[in-house]
């Protein structure tokens, strides 16, 4: 386990400054550790399997999918998605966190 610097967490994730700090305040993304004055850093590891987590929704939504093309998935296939994967949160927790995500 390591400590990585924003720098390097843009770089990782693909996002610029102003939306990691927007999904760690809507916790979506891995909160900071404070190093000292004005000094931050996030676990490698939390920010690995974020971007490891997206990855596997994208998998798990194509799958879903009856072709591989683009479509939009039916309520129904998205809430039943949503029941299986986070069967400790509630479903309105789980749809919330979705949207988030989605937009």
């Amino acid at each position: 386990m390591a400590l990585i610097r924003l720098a390097e967490v843009k770089e990782y994730t693909g996002l610029g400054r102003s939306s990691i700090y927007k999904y760690m305040n809507d916790g979506l993304f891995p909160k900071s550790v404070s190093l000292g004055d004005r000094a931050i850093a996030w676990v490698d590891t939390e920010v690995i399997e974020w971007v490891q987590d997206k990855i596997d929704l994208r998998d798990e939504l194509e799958q879903s999918s009856p072709t591989k093309e683009k479509r939009q998935l039916a309520e129904v296939d998205v809430t039943a998605w949503i029941k299986d994967k986070f069967k400790t949160n509630s479903l309105s927790e789980s749809i919330e966190w979705l949207m988030k995500v989605m937009s």
